[in-house]
């Protein structure tokens, strides 16, 4: 799924951002490196980066960071309303703060 407005290849476009903004909680989703899936859910974005790149700051969060070291694999669902998004990428951490560079986005509702 990419932009509609205007043919770029963002990812996030203007409406998946705007559903991101009002997502009071984040469901995220990270994979082990025996494939056993992990589910939390967690507070608002704290930020979108260059347009792809979800920001959250960092609660304890040990059984997803020890994931996304063994595999990077990580989705998150975002809904607002209506309107709701899986999206799904690569992870890393970084300090107090756990990124997901988004590489796919489903509409869910």
């Amino acid at each position: 799924m990419g932009c509609n407005c205007c043919g770029c290849n963002t990812l996030l476009t203007p409406e998946i951002k705007e559903v991101i903004a009002q997502s009071a909680f984040v469901p995220i989703a990270t994979l082990s490196e025996d494939g056993q899936p992990h589910l939390i859910v967690v507070g608002k974005v704290k930020e979108v980066r260059n347009d792809n790149t979800l920001v959250f700051g960092v609660y304890k969060m040990e059984k997803t960071r020890r994931n996304i070291a063994e595999t990077a694999v990580m989705q998150v669902a975002v809904v607002a309303g209506k309107k709701g998004y899986r999206l799904s990428g690569k992870a890393w951490t970084e300090g107090e703060e756990v990124f997901l560079t988004v590489e796919k986005a489903d509409a869910l509702l």
